[in-house]
């Protein structure tokens, strides 16, 4: 017998109080209840609080008002990602796709959604769009970063190596340097152990090890790549589950187990 309590969701989520932000837009919301724009920022001050289930809600009940608004199937998309729903990410930045083609996030992360799910030809399609619209170097370092490995994944060196050939030494990361320090050590420029740091955060060690972990992987050192795994799920277990890194390290321990 399937049990309704495995199968139907309690409607109260949660007993963590909810932050001003958000209720200072629930008032918002008692003159305006179907105003799209409130909805989204209230399904974004949840993701704030890390409270991705409650998001993915308030963003439908924004798609419900206007289901033509691809931003909406985006974000939605992004708490699908860290509620580690990976299909129903794929379904949501797929319609998003569609509606707002030059999004460069919906690109980016449609591919990260595939890789996740192992179909990295898939990925590879995502990833060669959002390549090409990449002008900006922190966005070509992110997305170059994710498109190497799915390339090499797939046995696409020559396609890799001329990804890599557009990085150089005297490029602009902003917040993407733990990006930008992977890209290097996979050109020869830093070696796997330049990326380690003490002073690291638990995300920066996320982001880092996630890089070395599939480096050695594709170097054919699997052993090293499991140490740093295990590594990368330690760190992100209690805070940063949702973090990229985190489910791609994840994913990488079940397919390999």
């Amino acid at each position: 017998m399937i049990l309704k309590e495995h199968q139907v969701a309690n409607p109260q989520r949660t007993d963590i109080e909810l932050s001003e932000k958000v209720k200072a837009i629930d008032e918002q919301l008692k003159e305006n209840p179907d105003q799209v724009d409130l909805l989204m920022k209230r399904g974004l001050a949840l993701a704030d609080m890390r409270l991705m289930r409650e998001a993915v809600e308030w963003f439908s009940k924004a798609i419900a008002v206007d289901p033509f608004c691809g931003i909406l199937y985006r974000h939605r998309a992004h708490r699908h990602l860290s509620c580690w729903e990976f299909d129903e990410a794929c379904a949501d930045f797929t319609i998003a796709s569609r509606l707002i083609p030059d999004n460069w996030d919906v690109w980016y992360h449609l591919g990260l959604s595939y890789y996740l799910l192992g179909n990295y030809e898939k990925a590879l399609k995502a990833y060669k769009l959002c390549y090409e619209m990449s002008e900006a170097e922190d966005k070509l370092i992110a997305v170059s970063d994710w498109y190497w490995m799915t390339l090499m994944r797939s046995g696409h060196k020559d396609t890799a190596d001329a990804v890599l050939a557009r990085i150089t030494e005297n490029m602009d990361p902003k917040e993407n340097t733990a990006y930008y320090n992977r890209l290097l050590m996979y050109k020869g420029i830093l070696k796997p152990e330049d990326l380690f740091s003490e002073n690291d955060d638990d995300l920066q060690v996320i982001t880092r090890y996630y890089g070395v972990s599939n480096y050695y992987y594709i170097m054919g050192d699997v052993a090293k790549s499991n140490q740093m795994i295990e590594k990368i799920l330690q760190a992100g277990d209690k805070q940063w589950w949702s973090a990229f890194g985190y489910l791609a390290a994840m994913v990488d321990k079940r397919t390999r187990s």
